[in-house]
């Protein structure tokens, strides 16, 4: 359809035209250059009483499939005309897969996609003041996501996105307009709280207390610590050799004779009464866990506890993920302002591993999605790594600016347009080059807020994307295969070459719950299903363990030196051990009784059968990887993990250690 023809001065970028049919401000048109037509974006359209003149930007057009820019104005009289759907995906490079938010405003014909790689490997932004959709706008991204099977961690301070777990019963009309069909994710989701007295509908949330660093608990304190206050927790724990909770923590800290212990003992109390510290920490590789979505539900719980929380676990998370103790994951930080605020704002106990992340989770596999309602608050370094930004209606002066300085692409004209945005449209930066205006999808789950009806959509599929020589999707590809992705330790033989070896015709698989635990000089595999310290990686066999251990440091000496003798007496141990020898019988009778030792004929005794052994005997040469596996059986985890690394971090160093599943076949 023709539009009208140029007038007036051209140029490489811009020129005017005379509207003669029906235009619109933003909407696209193409003009012919010689063989090629060129795509360019109304941006603005004056009238009067004798003419209507619209305003264009020059986009581009192409050349054997490759992009280019004008190097030579167009011709002034040259008809304008309304581009067509196919031709504007061609010039602008539209995915036609990926994450589905929308259609091209004005367009319906034409779907946004948000490549799903670079989502999560240069990180998110969503922007809107209250009530323009930015929760509901998040929940679209986040259903295609969990579509995806990529595991998801969500950070949600008011509770708004338990949600997803129900159908979506509105928008019927603007779901068949959109193809979209109403869907939950019961099964995929499961919320945690510290707080589940608020919180009824959610599994306790429980952050480990084992191993405590001084930046750790420094972290912990509502205010900064002193120099001296500070060398006492430093000290504490360098006496602690490393085995730091709160309670040792705290008796160590009452042997100092400086009275800057009694804040730090005050405090740690109290931090400890507050019962989100445990022994019994929740698994990180059960938040993260492929396919499935974890939200931290942080509804009623105070705003610095809120900050400990999320500076505790993503620090954890964070150092697994460099580990490979968990999956690769996508993490969305809603109410970003009050985890990462700008620094002339504040300083949250959450910022510094926010910012860590934002700088450097894509070399780890950490996508990072930030939702905000007060840009201006946000620290700009964390909104500048931003490489995508979904802009809703922003109203605010300081907002606007702060949207403006950390966004490429936005101009003046796009500065008004954010401020008179539609509830519904959203303003769409880093899918290419230019900034689109999208109409957003309806959602397939119910909304958690009550001040916007707007939503959004994905198809899920993961997209190809070059990261500094890795790909994001490399590393999570085994999501888009069959089978239940999970840290494995595979058979050397496959189930096919063990059944055409052996002539059999049914194998079956069995998965093996193990703990891999990397020690100082080499790794053992511990079945966590059966308390065996693995020999034979084929079958799964071992020797079984005797995993309490609760001893003082001077049984704990003893205990030692008897491991190293076959039989011995207590005048053995005193020769050694440098521990009174009024002490060694109460000792030894003390490790008889708790089943450590057993006695034998006279004044003979030796270390129980269940101990008597080296773990450097079971050595492991094997490494667990994330893959995806079929299986027949999977065998229930009996044993708690921490109970094997604090029973083998008595006798050894520990320097890492993950939960796995061994394969075997029968």
């Amino acid at each position: 359809m023709i539009l009208g023809n140029i007038t007036g001065r051209t140029s490489t970028k811009e020129f005017n035209f005379m509207v003669k049919g029906k235009a619109r401000k933003f909407d696209y048109v193409q003009v012919l250059n010689g063989e090629d037509y060129v795509l360019a974006q109304i941006i603005e359209i004056e009238k009067d009483s004798n003419e209507e003149i619209a305003f264009c930007n020059i986009i581009g057009y192409r050349e054997n499939k490759e992009f280019k820019r004008l190097l030579t104005p167009l011709e002034p009289g040259v008809e304008v005309l309304k581009a067509d759907s196919d031709f504007i995906k061609e010039i602008i490079g539209l995915d036609s897969k990926g994450v589905f938010i929308g259609k091209l405003d004005g367009y319906d014909d034409i779907d946004v996609y948000l490549d799903l790689n670079k989502l999560l490997t240069n990180k998110l932004s969503i922007l809107a003041k209250t009530g323009s959709g930015k929760s509901y706008t998040s929940g679209v991204l986040i259903e295609d996501i969990i579509e995806s099977g990529i595991p998801m961690l969500i950070i949600d301070p008011h509770g708004e996105y338990s949600t997803l777990k129900f159908n979506n019963e509105k928008d019927k009309e603007r779901m068949i307009k959109f193809n979209v069909n109403k869907k939950n994710y019961r099964n995929k989701i499961k919320e945690y709280s510290p707080d589940i007295e608020v919180n009824p509908e959610c599994q306790p949330l429980k952050l480990s207390n084992y191993n405590l660093s001084t930046t750790d608990i420094a972290q912990l304190f509502p205010a900064k610590l002193s120099n001296t206050q500070v060398g006492l927790l430093y000290s504490a724990v360098k006496n602690l050799s490393g085995n730091v909770d709160f309670d040792s923590l705290i008796s160590e800290l009452e042997l100092e004779e400086n009275n800057a212990k009694y804040s730090l003992i005050h405090i740690l109390e109290y931090i400890k009464k507050l019962e989100i510290f445990s022994d019994n920490p929740t698994s990180l590789q059960e938040l993260i866990s492929p396919g499935k979505c974890s939200i931290i539900n942080l509804k009623g719980v105070n705003r610095e506890l809120q900050e400990v929380v999320v500076y505790k676990l993503l620090n954890d998370l964070f150092d697994a993920r460099k580990k490979n103790n968990v999956a690769p994951f996508f993490c969305v930080i809603e109410e970003a302002q009050n985890f990462v605020p700008e620094r002339n704002v504040g300083e949250a106990k959450s910022s510094p591993i926010l910012r860590q992340i934002a700088a450097e989770g894509r070399k780890f596999g950490i996508g990072l999605t930030i939702i905000t309602q007060r840009v201006s608050r946000v620290e700009k370094n964390v909104l500048s790594q931003c490489a995508t930004s979904i802009v809703l209606r922003v109203t605010n002066s300081n907002d606007v600016k702060s949207i403006s300085s950390s966004i490429d692409g936005i101009n003046p004209e796009i500065e008004k347009e954010i401020r008179n945005l539609p509830i519904g449209t959203a303003l769409v930066t880093g899918i290419v080059d230019l900034p689109l205006f999208v109409n957003v999808r309806p959602r397939r789950t119910k909304h958690g807020g009550e001040t916007i009806d707007v939503g959004l959509s994905v198809e899920n599929r993961i997209e190809e994307s070059n990261v500094e020589n890795e790909n994001f999707t490399d590393k999570v590809e085994e999501f888009k295969n069959e089978g239940e992705l999970m840290l494995l330790i595979k058979q050397k033989v496959s189930k096919k070459d063990l059944m055409l070896m052996e002539d059999r015709k049914d194998v079956k698989t069995s998965l093996i719950p193990c703990l891999f635990v990397n020690l100082k000089d080499f790794n053992v595999l511990i079945n966590l299903n059966n308390g065996e310290i693995i020999k034979e990686i084929e079958n799964g066999k071992g020797k079984k363990l005797f995993f309490e251990v609760n001893l003082s440091e001077q049984q704990k000496k003893v205990f030692n030196l008897a491991l190293q003798m076959k039989e011995f007496n207590a005048s053995d141990i005193f020769s050694k051990s440098q521990v009174n020898f009024s002490e060694i019988y109460d000792i030894i009778n003390i490790l008889v009784s708790k089943g450590y030792f057993v006695k034998g004929e006279g004044n003979k005794f030796s270390v129980n059968e269940s101990f008597n052994f080296s773990l450097n005997d079971f050595s492991s040469y094997e490494q667990p990887e994330y893959l995806r596996v079929e299986f027949d059986n999977k065998l229930e985890k009996k044993i708690n993990p921490l109970d094997v690394i604090k029973f083998i971090s008595s006798f050894y160093e520990v320097k890492n250690n993950k939960e796995c599943y061994l394969e075997v076949f029968s």
